[in-house]
């Protein structure tokens, strides 16, 4: 099979993972490339940042938040089911639009020259990570059409589930992807995907060293939330709070800390919490393959059948107003928390591995005719 180049063009590396896509495809002889836009705030690797200023003022956030507020007041008035409903982008103004034209200007040239430094033209697939152009008219994605280039658009969460698809994308990709369970509830023609996970990378705390009493007796329970209100950290923090009155436990909140020193963190704990509150999506992240990949016990909510549809999961899936019970349950039995334990690395290898969603990966590429 002749070898296939894909680029992939993407707003942000979204939690690493467009990075982690890029580099498994290169690793299995699919020479790949990533040219993102916006510099996240956390130390995940870049192929081709181009670190454009994004849009951070009072203003703009509010904006997003009116827009946010706008969405779920229609999902309450129209009576719209919040799990499946799909959601189209356009400008809804002429200022909005007006806005989008002038920053694209200012900083087309910077990703044109990023586009002839990789040489685009010479990629046979062409992956767009949040399923959206750099352009308003999407005449780049167009274009590439045209050259009889394949295209691929790939979500990872709020941007198809809140911003929504954009529809001259939708009708133009030869193959949809999500990493997202809620949006296969959403679009009527997308493919899930677990995200690639190096689990090589994480060193697996032993049977010494986790059972080893701690020096103060207490259990060690970590939360590392990147946003309070999307993880359910004031529900998560409730909960702990109950836990301590019956049981003595040291409870390790762990915000804005380089990931080398977060993970240093991880590996002195014996729980983790990744999430909690019925926001959307998945359920677990990078986070919690991080703190699996290790042996802790993780707790999470998932939602909408999520986690009886997700094989042989790992997860003690607790919502708000059971996550007391299972944090006890952990630290009283120990043989659930040991059967937890177990199974929590060789599953992150199973789903997660490179091989593993490459060979579903290239499944569905075969499937559309792109391979």
């Amino acid at each position: 099979m002749e070898t296939k180049k894909v680029l992939h063009i993407a707003p942000e590396n979204t939690a690493g993972v467009p990075y982690n896509v890029k580099k498994m495809q290169s690793d299995f002889g699919m020479p790949a490339r990533l040219i993102t836009f916006y510099k996240i705030p956390f130390d995940f690797p870049e192929d081709i940042c181009l670190n454009l200023p994004l849009p951070r003022s009072k203003v703009a956030m509010k904006w997003r938040e009116f827009k946010q507020s706008n969405l779920q007041n229609k999902i309450k008035t129209e009576q719209i089911d919040k799990w499946t409903h799909l959601p189209y982008f356009a400008p809804k103004n002429a200022a909005e639009k007006g806005y989008m034209k002038l920053r694209e200007n200012r900083n087309k040239p910077k990703f044109l020259k990023a586009l002839d430094e990789v040489d685009a033209e010479n990629f046979d697939i062409i992956h767009f990570d949040g399923g959206i152009d750099f352009f308003q008219d999407s005449h780049l994605a167009k274009a590439f059409k045209m050259k009889g280039k394949k295209l691929v658009n790939c979500y990872f969460g709020d941007d198809l589930r809140t911003r929504g698809i954009v529809r001259e994308m939708d009708e133009i990709s030869d193959l949809n992807l999500t990493f997202e369970y809620d949006h296969t509830l959403r679009h009527p023609n997308i493919n899930f995907l677990f995200f690639p996970f190096d689990s090589s990378a994480i060193e697996y705390i032993s049977d010494e060293d986790y059972w080893a009493s701690p020096a103060d007796g207490k259990l060690r329970i970590i939360h590392s939330p990147t946003q309070r209100i999307i993880k359910g950290t004031p529900e998560i923090i409730a909960a702990i709070e109950e836990v301590k009155k019956h049981r003595d436990i040291e409870f390790i909140l762990v915000e804005d800390t380089p990931r080398d020193e977060l993970l240093k963190i991880k590996r002195t704990c014996h729980i983790a919490i990744d999430q909690i509150g019925n926001r959307g999506g998945t359920g677990y992240g990078i986070n919690s393959l991080e703190t699996l990949s290790m042996g802790l016990p993780t707790i999470t909510d998932m939602n909408c059948g999520m986690d009886t549809w997700l094989p042989e999961n790992p997860f003690i899936v607790a919502d708000k107003d059971s996550l007391a019970e299972k944090i006890i349950d952990l630290i009283d039995m120990k043989e659930y928390r040991k059967d937890k334990r177990d199974a929590s690395r060789g599953w992150v290898e199973k789903y997660h591995s490179y091989a593993s969603v490459f060979e579903k990966l290239k499944e569905y590429y075969i499937k559309s005719g792109i391979l």
